[in-house]
């Protein structure tokens, strides 16, 4: 009966007991920006154990706030994963992705980090961010081209044909 409530007690494999990361994204207030745009998203990670963590590898999870779907990271980040190596107890280290905002619309971004020997990834705070539509064509200088040229299209031709009336009519 002891041994079952001793067993009870001790956390699982790969559980509470397994060394932990701590991830923090830093620019989480400078990611709104305008389809199109590049970005750095800068984090530090964090080995918050009492154990070295060897062979860690992080990446980035964005999620589609408004269709709630997953979204594939090819065309936003070259950069996939973040191959980490050694982190000490109580060692800091900076993490930094390039990525480039492709589509309109709200998004979750989140950091994953995944260990040998760890049965959970773990996952940094989510931080909320907007991509707005970036406009190709602004209106207010679309507007009189369009209509200005053929305007003084018309007015060349009837400047033109105005001229070779005359020298028709006044031979000289």
């Amino acid at each position: 009966m002891i041994a079952l409530l001793a067993a009870a007690c001790l956390p699982a494999h790969g559980a509470e007991s397994a060394p932990r990361l701590a991830m923090e994204i830093l620019s989480s207030r400078s990611l709104d920006g305008t389809a199109g745009d590049f970005v750095t998203v800068e984090a530090t990670i964090t080995n918050t154990g009492g154990q070295p963590i060897s062979g860690v590898t992080t990446y980035l999870s964005l999620a589609d706030t408004v269709n709630n779907l997953p979204v594939d990271l090819e065309d936003w980040s070259a950069e996939r994963g973040l191959y980490i190596g050694t982190i000490e107890p109580g060692q800091s280290l900076p993490l930094s992705w390039k990525i480039h905002f492709v589509k309109a619309g709200g998004y979750a971004l989140m950091i994953v980090a995944i260990a040998p020997g760890n049965d959970r990834p773990d996952v940094s705070t989510i931080t909320h961010f907007n991509v707005l539509p970036k406009r190709s064509l602004d209106p207010g200088h679309v507007l009189p081209v369009a209509l200005g040229e053929p305007l003084l299209l018309v007015v060349v031709l009837a400047l033109l044909n105005y001229r070779r009336r005359a020298r028709e009519a006044w031979p000289g």
